[in-house]
């Protein structure tokens, strides 16, 4: 490029005045004016703009560091909460089957208690039956002897006939008949 400038500065001085006229001391004063510039910005600019250029692209490298970082520990923190979260999930059913295991052995209790009770209840019951039954056939018994006693009595006082044998035989039946009936509503 700067061959081609010469060429043309050269040609300029040729004396040809068209529209490509090249004036050569407008165009190396141009020339030396961006070199100097360009030096100048080179030595006093440029570094500023590649230090700017530097620390940005550091800031950079360090905001991905952080963000890398950042995601190392959210990555770390994801896998312990998981590991707790599990940990914790175990312990809810051990939890969990300790309380069904000790409902299901109150519930033997509670029923093995029920279920002696109500033996108990029955052989009480059982016992206060046979001891009203025990009674009535006591009392039955007593109602009997005293009846058979009046009746003896009654045959020894006087002379029995066979009609009065009968009638008395009768009676005494139907005293004992009563009684029965009478103990039997008792004993229920």
């Amino acid at each position: 490029m700067l061959h081609e400038a010469l060429q043309m500065m050269l040609a300029a001085e040729g004396g040809s005045s068209g529209p490509m006229d090249v004036k050569l001391i407008p165009m190396v004063t141009t020339i030396v004016v961006f070199m100097t510039f360009f030096g100048i910005a080179a030595k006093l600019v440029w570094p500023k703009i590649l230090a700017g250029l530097d620390e940005r692209e550091k800031k950079i490298l360090q905001e991905i560091e952080s963000a890398e970082a950042a995601r190392r520990d959210a990555a770390d923190s994801l896998a312990r909460q998981e590991t707790e979260l599990a940990a914790a999930r175990k312990e809810a059913k051990a939890t969990r089957d300790r309380a069904r295991v000790d409902a299901e052995a109150h519930a033997a209790e509670l029923r093995a208690k029920a279920e002696a009770e109500l033996e108990s209840m029955r052989s009480q019951a059982t016992a206060e039956i046979e001891s009203a039954r025990q009674a009535a056939i006591k009392d039955l018994s007593g109602h009997a002897a005293e009846l058979a006693t009046a009746v003896a009595s009654k045959i020894i006082e006087r002379e029995l006939k066979p009609a009065d044998q009968q009638d008395l035989v009768e009676d005494a039946l139907k005293e004992m008949h009563s009684l029965k009936e009478t103990a039997t509503a008792q004993a229920g």
